[in-house]
């Protein structure tokens, strides 16, 4: 998926993309995704889930979220209750 994220972003078929994924920085997939990010937010507790029975999940690892697109400013001032945001450069 970071793969053809970042391909369509490149050609302009996205102009903007928010993704959810497990805080993994070590990874190829998340350093794709990173390279072309203009914001990551790092939120201050793990994102719980809903299951479909309403039951709530207990993540194992915590996330973050990447921004993709030309408005990191906005997704900074948006994000920045939920945790550390850096615009990337």
């Amino acid at each position: 998926f970071a793969d053809k994220l970042v391909q369509h972003w490149s050609r302009g078929d996205v102009s903007a993309a928010v993704v959810l994924v497990n805080n993994a920085t070590e990874t190829g997939w998340f350093q794709t995704i990173a390279a072309v990010a203009s914001a990551i937010c790092f939120p201050r507790s793990r994102v719980r889930f809903w299951s479909p029975g309403g039951g709530v999940g207990a993540p194992l690892q915590g996330q973050a979220i990447l921004y993709v697109g030309n408005r990191g400013d906005l997704f900074k001032r948006t994000f920045a209750p939920f945790g550390f945001v850096v615009e990337v450069a």
